[in-house]
């Protein structure tokens, strides 16, 4: 019974933890750092307070065939963000100009590092701890994978409504093939194999 109430305890201060950060309206390199910041705190919770290791959070080694996979999986998720992003388009949902805007003024290198960023944090948070956390308190696979996807999706809200429909889809695959796989760093890559790509993409695309 403790074990559960440190595990909701948990659940509910990570995953809240990045609303907050969106409610201060931190500048990007701030809400860049809190993120990591964000990591910093799930790793300490899980090794001094659980008193656990990462591979309860579906950490593996990663191989060469792991990483070609991650790869793999990634280029087809962007190549979906592609063809959503039209779809979206044209039957005039919204996509977030100013986001788009803030990307387009941000360097290469700075771009890079929200992928890096993204794919690590939000991996470790909404796919690797809220699922394996949930699936403990609550033993059902479905329940633990919607939340997690659900709040993943309304963290995305500030892109325009027309990128939550590619983000809750992005986000249903990435938690099926981790529920799959269990292996996070494969995910890892393909989010930051979608990410760092479309990145560097999407003002032209919003833009066109």
């Amino acid at each position: 019974m403790k074990n559960n109430k440190l595990t909701l305890f948990g659940l509910l201060l990570f995953l809240g933890f990045p609303f907050l950060l969106q409610f201060l309206h931190l500048e990007l390199m701030f809400f860049e750092t809190g993120m990591w910041l964000l990591l910093v705190l799930i790793l300490l919770w899980i090794y001094l307070v659980e008193k656990r290791t990462i591979a309860t959070i579906g950490w593996k080694t990663l191989t060469v065939k792991t990483a070609f996979s991650g790869i793999g999986l990634g280029l087809v998720i962007f190549i979906l963000f592609g063809l959503l992003t039209t779809v979206i388009r044209a039957i005039g949902l919204e996509l977030s100009q100013e986001t788009a805007e803030l990307i387009a003024s941000q360097s290469i290198p700075f771009l890079l590092l929200m992928a890096l960023r993204a794919a690590v944090i939000e991996e470790v948070l909404y796919r690797g701890y809220a699922f394996e956390r949930l699936y403990q308190l609550t033993k059902s696979k479905w329940l633990a994978a919607f939340v997690p996807v659900i709040i993943f999706t309304l963290m995305h809200v500030s892109w325009g409504v027309g990128h939550l429909v590619f983000v809750f889809i992005a986000g249903a695959i990435f938690m099926l093939v981790y529920i799959s796989k269990r292996h996070l760093g494969l995910i890892m890559i393909a989010h930051f194999i979608t990410d760092v790509i479309a990145l560097l993409v999407l003002p032209i695309l919003l833009e066109a």
